[in-house]
């Protein structure tokens, strides 16, 4: 059974492309340990959220290993990498809904670690979890 590869990059993808269906903006929410190329000012309680749409974005690539894109801060264009092990949510800017996943690393890894480390499957027991709401704060609902 270690030959399954992890269905995390899977459900990432799918989750772009149906907000890129359905005219939504896609946003991903990283932890910083697993990115690089972002300022670290960017980041806020060693979390940040980035717009990853086609229109935010160039060169986009969602791998079972790495989302990377180029992207501007503060009109500066960076080379992003992120490890899917760091994505904790993707979801629609404008409904909320998507999915949020338990993060593969430490909150406060290294970068420069976590690029020698193996890409680990989330653990069977954790729970994808349905962002909802159209109005107001979103709440999560448990999907069994």
């Amino acid at each position: 059974m270690s030959d399954v590869s992890s269905i995390k990059p899977y459900l990432i993808r799918a989750v772009h492309q149906w907000c890129t269906d359905n005219m939504n903006c896609p946003h991903i929410s990283v932890l910083e340990g697993g990115c690089s190329g972002i300022p670290a000012e960017s980041f806020k309680d060693g979390e940040i959220i980035l717009n990853i749409s086609y229109q935010a974005t160039s060169d986009l690539l969602i791998d079972n290993e790495t989302i990377r894109f180029v992207a501007r801060f503060n009109g500066v264009s960076r080379q992003v990498e992120i490890m899917i092990g760091a994505v904790v949510a993707i979801f629609a800017r404008e409904s909320g809904q998507g999915l949020t996943f338990i993060p593969e690393i430490n909150k406060t890894a290294v970068p420069d670690e976590q690029e020698n480390s193996v890409d680990h499957p989330v653990s069977q027991d954790s729970q994808v979890l349905s962002i909802e709401g159209k109005r107001g704060k979103p709440f999560l609902k448990i999907i069994k």
